[in-house]
């Protein structure tokens, strides 16, 4: 499942997913090279390595891009993305035709006459280029904000007159496959007839022609029965409609409309033919609460007046024959009619029955033989093949499982022999296992017949452990015992943390952002080595591993602050260490002597010197006085004789 906001090509922002399918998912998604909103299909991945399949889908961008065309869904584009492949097509807001008929039920007949011919417009402009849809049924016409019907889905289209293997041209909805396309042959423009036949019938009734328990039950019927008229479901179909549908449901292809512009020529005599007014009468008003249904319901709100309008002209049947002539002509037609069906039964009854000429024979044993070469076989052995289609999820589909009577057995000449013949297995919806833990989503598919395996995915949405979405997606129709894939979330996606220690904060910022990453706690430390902003360290380091979107930490440098010394010369040791710690800087004090008494514990110098500039922290060395010993004089006798004192002078 892609995720909102994911680019899918570089060019096409999802927003939202508008619906899922048995080969892909559709997105609602914006342009952003043009600015428009669209619809873009993505390939399921699985299916994106079958190259049949991949054949198929880019088939339906070559065939449909050149269909430029009111009632034709537009492609834009196509290409290939994330191992995958993609179309980007018109977005076209409204509601599935299968959606209109569950919610209203039949539509009136004027109504159901003016969305086909809408969608036969669709086919005719398509035939007439060679392309052939394949797959025409409700669900695949959208009727958009203004009424108008718009057919969409060219999956399993084809130009041109080459075919495709048995598994592609099988691929409709069951319930609206021609007869030719059931039996895998190739498959033409009445192929398309034929399945708007089905639509119309649908329109006309609210039920479609043919249903059962299985597809391939569905499409046996498609080739072998015969369609009850609508008017039988609901009785206030005309009879003209009656038998517009049967011819257009014909089994023989020549038998239908020659072409989309004859059938809508049919749908036109049709509508002119309705009585005046009806078209008013049956969408005037909703019928009161409790009032038994007739068949008919109001168009839904919003629905433009063109659905409405009847053609000009009063709308009457046309006089060109009196009632009598009309009467004896529609006698002959019951009598004629009447005749046909007792010759077909009896018919029947003969095939189906063969008496017995008289002999007897060995049932032969056509067990794990192919449908058609089991009643061959019993065909030969003059017995009657009856197939009667049950489920096995241990026979393939298509293949004998069993015979009644067994095989072995004796019995007489054109004893009817039941075949069992395998459906494969059963299918039913995908239950939704999102949410849950991936124990409880594998239990719960495996209680529902299927084989689930687990795949990791990343989600920055769904919890680890749980299940974000399976592959097919929930609701969608499989087989039992197909396999199907679990996403289980593991958390938002792992990425690795890159090495950011040297570069600066802005850039640090930006390699974390580009690597899903976002900057955390961001503290500063001084340095002087580092330039100021420059990441110093990191938390958790590079190279570790982190959920996308989580946080890194680091620290940048800071540069350091100077400021002036202070001047602590002629103060004791406590008084300038307490100075300078309060200035930001480390005092260390050394001794230097001093004979002064006075000078003990007295800073006598400093360094730095007073004033001088320092950044905070930085060491401060003071000198303090310490006393030196002292040097006492001393007193020397000379050696020589001392001086005679001269005699006194006389007289």
């Amino acid at each position: 499942m892609v995720e909102p906001n994911t680019i899918v090509d570089g060019r096409y922002r999802v927003i939202s997913r508008l619906g899922s399918g048995g080969m892909a998912d559709v997105y609602l998604a914006e342009d952003q090279l043009l600015g428009r909103s669209l619809a873009v299909k993505v390939l399921h991945h699985h299916f994106a390595e079958d190259q049949e399949f991949v054949e198929r889908f880019r088939r339906e961008a070559s065939s449909a891009a050149g269909l430029s065309h009111p009632n034709i869904v537009g492609i834009f584009d196509r290409g290939e993305w994330d191992g995958t492949y993609y179309i980007a097509m018109e977005y076209v807001p409204g509601r599935s035709l299968k959606e209109l008929v569950r919610e209203q039920g039949p539509l009136a007949p004027v109504v159901a006459i003016d969305i086909v011919t809408q969608i036969l417009q669709a086919a005719r402009f398509a035939h007439a280029r060679g392309v052939i849809h394949r797959d025409l049924k409700p669900h695949n016409v959208i009727l958009d904000e203004e009424g108008r019907a718009r057919v969409t889905d060219f999956g399993i289209a084809q130009a041109g007159a080459s075919d495709m293997t048995m598994t592609g041209s099988i691929m409709g909805t069951a319930q609206y496959l021609s007869p030719e396309q059931a039996q895998g042959y190739a498959v033409s423009a009445p192929s398309d007839l034929y399945a708007v036949g089905v639509i119309l019938y649908e329109l006309l009734t609210g039920a479609v022609p043919f249903d059962g328990d299985t597809a391939v039950a569905i499409a046996f019927k498609q080739v072998s029965a015969q369609p009850p008229a609508p008017s039988a479901a609901n009785p206030a179909v005309p009879a003209v409609l009656d038998e517009i549908v049967l011819r257009a449901l014909a089994k023989d292809p020549a038998a239908r409309y020659a072409s989309a512009e004859e059938f809508i020529e049919a749908l036109s005599g049709a509508r002119a033919r309705l009585p005046a007014g009806a078209a008013t009468a049956i969408f005037a008003t909703q019928p009161p609460p409790g009032a038994p249904s007739t068949g008919t319901h109001v168009l839904p709100a919003g629905t433009p007046p063109a659905a409405l309008m009847l053609p000009p002209g009063d709308g009457s049947p046309p006089e060109d024959e009196d009632e009598q002539t009309r009467k004896r002509r529609n006698r002959r037609w019951a009598l004629a009619a009447a005749a046909a069906a007792a010759i077909v039964a009896l018919a029947l009854v003969l095939t189906l029955t063969r008496p017995s000429s008289g002999g007897h024979v060995t049932v032969p044993n056509v067990a794990g033989q192919s449908e058609a070469a089991a009643a061959a076989a019993l065909r030969h052995a003059d017995l009657v093949p009856v197939p009667a289609l049950t489920a096995s999820s241990t026979v393939a589909d298509g293949v004998v499982i069993g015979e009644t009577p067994p095989a072995g057995s004796v019995v007489a000449k054109g004893t009817r022999v039941t075949l069992a013949v395998s459906t494969g297995p059963g299918s039913s919806p995908l239950p939704d296992v999102a949410g849950l833990t991936a124990a409880q989503a594998t239990s719960k598919l495996k209680e529902a017949g299927f084989n689930p395996t687990t795949e990791k995915q990343a989600s920055p949405t769904v919890a680890s452990g749980r299940v974000i979405s399976t592959n097919p997606s929930a609701g969608t129709e499989a087989q039992a015992g197909s396999s199907v894939t679990v996403l289980v979330s593991s958390g938002p996606a792992q990425v690795t943390v890159p090495d950011v220690i040297g570069q600066s904060r802005a850039a640090a910022e930006a390699t974390l952002t580009n690597a899903k990453l976002t900057a955390g706690a961001i503290t500063q430390q001084t340095s002087s080595e580092q330039s100021p902003g420059t990441v110093l360290e990191q938390s958790p380091a590079a190279g570790a591993s982190l959920p996308a979107g989580g946080t890194v930490g680091f620290v940048v440098a800071q540069a350091p602050t100077e400021t002036a010394v202070p001047d602590v010369v002629g103060k004791n040791e406590a008084q300038a260490s307490a100075e300078l710690g309060r200035a930001g800087f480390a005092p260390e004090a050394v001794s230097q002597t001093t004979t002064d008494a006075t000078q003990v514990g007295t800073v006598l110098r400093q360094s730095p010197l007073a004033g001088h500039k320092a950044r905070k922290g930085a060491t401060v060395t003071i000198a303090v006085g310490a006393l030196g010993p002292q040097t006492t004089p001393t007193t020397t006798t000379p050696s020589t004789p001392a001086t005679p004192t001269p005699p006194a002078a006389s007289g």
